[in-house]
């Protein structure tokens, strides 16, 4: 009788090990969306049971033999498409659009990643006062690995997400936790309704095209030796200056998502943290509303945002208000494009303030409050299946209450070839000019040019 119960205990375990290995190895047709694969992944099958342990297992050895939790690559179905997302291989197809993602209705750990490495030139002509020129032989790269445990029982579910990341040397200032992107719990209703806590990004409504990717030289622009950044889309931060869009390392979002139907959907995003690129802790909410009917995509969302010190013994405080919208078409599978529009404002107080002792908040910094106002347009189209070409362009305006003007204009072209069902290459040339003009002080401008080469891998 024990051999017995020993060799079922044995007969229940092996195929749930078995289960928990198998990996799929089925490609997609078409292109999937950056940093998301969409291979499908065959189930694996299970031993068959031992006739005689059969007779012997209790009911709760058969539920653990019939039950098993799968550990496998992300299937197609994760990635939705409730309308069209964009053309094959095109940076549309590469966002959501709000659809929550992964969708993965069962029980089971999904694992999906993307590696990318960039090889390419940069050189910024510089007209500032004592500044150099600057050349860069641009190497760099960028891996990700996702593991998103899911808990579902018929629409209700319960999931999370770590991506684990891996940088190759990438000039454009990292998060100081640069071993984590995403790091969440979201639970709901599939395709109805879900509340999300942690690290990840907000409802996308400001869309580059196949340039000006993040985390590279090119997005950055012509940049300064000494006078710093040039200005970025608001509440996108890049430059080094505050967002709520993007992943930041010591601030927590929260958000309620809903999605009435199939082209629409909401979500209500609450900030709380320490920002580090103002070090102030920060309160912010985010409202963001998608209307998606496959070939039109309307975005717009509003940033509300207040910021204060951690020392009480300090006045500085931020206020900052504005919002994005957008407008994109697909005419699938050939062409795609869109136009971008923000515009922010952010009032700040200095630490102290030299006119009144008993003043709640310090001195109006002048230079420091300013007025954003960013537009933009992409168009991507399909040559031949496998090959996509784009181009687009951004321009940035910041003037601020000292009579300082700052402007930045972006553009790029790039063409884009599938080699394998997931393996891309990617040639993007660009130019960037930034105008300064503080104010105080003579102006000046800087001009950069770049070219890279992007190779992409989707798993």
């Amino acid at each position: 009788m024990k051999r017995s119960v020993q060799f079922l205990r044995l007969s229940c375990v092996v195929p749930l090990i078995w289960s928990s290995v198998a990996f799929a190895k089925e490609g997609p047709d078409e292109a999937p969306p950056e940093e998301e694969a969409e291979e499908a992944p065959t189930k694996p099958s299970a031993p068959a049971p031992e006739p005689a342990a059969a007779s012997t297992a209790t009911p709760a050895a058969h539920a653990e033999a019939e039950a098993p939790i799968f550990v496998e690559r992300l299937p197609r179905s994760a990635y939705p498409e409730w309308q069209v997302r964009g053309i094959p291989g095109g940076s549309l197809a590469g966002t959501f659009h709000g659809a929550p993602w992964p969708y993965y209705p069962k029980t089971g750990i999904g694992v999906s990643g993307a590696i990318w490495v960039d090889t390419g030139y940069e050189f910024i002509k510089r007209g500032g006062a004592a500044e150099s020129n600057y050349k860069d032989l641009v190497s760099e790269g960028r891996g990700v690995i996702r593991v998103t445990p899911t808990l579902s029982s018929g629409s209700w579910y319960a999931q999370g997400q770590a991506e684990l990341v891996g940088n190759k040397n990438q000039s454009d200032a990292q998060p100081k936790v640069v071993d984590i992107d995403d790091l969440w719990i979201r639970a709901g209703q599939w395709k109805s309704w879900d509340f999300q806590a942690g690290r990840f990004e907000a409802f996308e409504t400001y869309h580059f095209g196949m340039g000006l990717d993040l985390n590279t030289q090119e997005r950055r622009g012509a940049f300064g030796e000494r006078t710093g950044n040039p200005p970025d889309v608001f509440e996108l931060g890049g430059n080094g200056k505050s967002n709520i869009t993007y992943r930041q390392s010591s601030i927590s979002n929260l958000a309620l998502h809903w999605y009435p139907t199939n082209y629409l959907r909401f979500e209500m995003l609450g900030q709380v943290g320490y920002d580090t690129a103002t070090t102030l802790e920060t309160l912010g909410v985010r409202p963001a509303a998608v209307l998606d009917v496959g070939w039109l995509k309307l975005k717009a969302a509003a940033d509300v945002r207040r910021q204060f010190p951690r020392l009480a013994s300090s006045l500085e405080s931020t206020a900052v208000q504005g919002g994005t919208a957008a407008l994109q078409l697909v005419y699938a599978p050939y062409v795609e494009g869109g136009v971008n529009f923000a515009f922010g404002q952010v009032d700040h107080y200095n630490q102290a303030n030299t006119t009144d002792p008993k003043a709640t908040r310090g001195d109006y910094d002048t230079k420091g409050s300013v007025t954003d106002l960013d537009a933009g347009g992409f168009v991507n189209a399909r040559i031949i299946d496998g090959l996509v070409v784009g181009v687009g362009a951004n321009y940035n305006q910041e003037t601020d209450k000292a009579k300082g003007a700052f402007n930045h204009l972006q553009s790029f072209g790039a063409v884009q070839v599938r080699l394998l069902d997931t393996l891309y290459v990617k040639v993007v040339g660009s130019y960037a000019k930034a105008h300064f003009a503080p104010g105080d002080t003579a102006a000046w401008d800087n001009t950069m040019m770049s070219g890279r080469v992007r190779l992409f891998y989707l798993f």
